[in-house]
């Protein structure tokens, strides 16, 4: 089962879908530097963690149709009073809160000495890995490797430019060419083998397509191993970063 659907399966379809793409229009906006939009992403995600943790700890949560209290200390404070997991009743919540202060005090939704960042929208995308993480390891019973299994795929890159699904791994935008799909597909997920990626980039000939491995090898993007593995490097990152940012903009 994927994270989607141990967190579907613990609740509803409802906290499942508004939690999930909360989620993933924060991780978007920060792969593509929009920190203002992922910013304020997150005031969603935490209104759909609020009701997760309301029908976790009192059976019911209030619906989206209606507004949740201010989060203010007495909320965490009534969390933390109720009874059942300490991630549930304080752990979680505190890290809601952090979200939630930097979203309302940092120049998000209004205007401040600190306009929205890359410093703070790194904290909010990775407290919210961390949630999400969290509560599929507390609702999946599986084992703790399996359990982990599934917190990877929660803090893997999710690419708009690429389609997965059921085994289907694609580059969607038909004009990328060959050397800029294999660095999106080694920032997507690294290493891979030098054959996969070809598989992946559906190029015909294998060996011109060593021959563009051969180049970002040598250009220092990615790094191809003697046992056939390529594992993207620090300036491919940026590259990749680049080709993703380019191709979004076209779109």
């Amino acid at each position: 089962m994927r994270p989607y659907g141990v967190i579907k399966a613990a609740y509803n379809k409802e906290l499942a879908d508004r939690l999930f793409d909360a989620y993933h229009e924060i991780e978007t906006n920060f792969i593509l530097k929009k920190w203002k939009p992922s910013e304020l992403d997150a005031g969603h995600f935490v209104e759909a963690a609020r009701r997760v943790l309301e029908f976790e700890l009192s059976g019911a949560y209030t619906p989206f149709s209606a507004q949740l209290p201010k989060f203010t200390d007495a909320v965490l404070k009534a969390y933390e009073q109720q009874s059942g997991h300490d991630s549930y009743r304080m752990l979680i919540p505190r890290a809601l809160k952090a979200i939630y202060n930097i979203r309302n005090k940092r120049g998000v939704v209004h205007m401040s000495t600190v306009s929205p960042n890359e410093m703070d929208a790194t904290l909010i995308l990775y407290n919210v890995k961390w949630i999400l993480a969290e509560l599929v390891r507390l609702k999946s019973g599986l084992s703790p490797h399996e359990t982990q299994r599934l917190m990877d795929e929660i803090v893997e890159r999710h690419i708009p430019l690429l389609w997965k699904e059921e085994g289907v791994e694609r580059v969607l935008n038909s004009k990328i060419k060959a050397r800029d799909q294999v660095l999106v597909f080694l920032y997507d997920n690294s290493p891979r083998t030098a054959i996969e990626l070809q598989s992946l980039a559906e190029y015909k000939n294998p060996t011109n397509f060593m021959k563009i491995i051969s180049q970002l090898h040598k250009e220092r993007l990615i790094f191809h191993y003697e046992d056939g593995n390529c594992r993207i490097s620090p300036t491919g990152v940026a590259e990749a970063e680049t080709i993703l940012r380019k191709y979004h903009h076209a779109d």
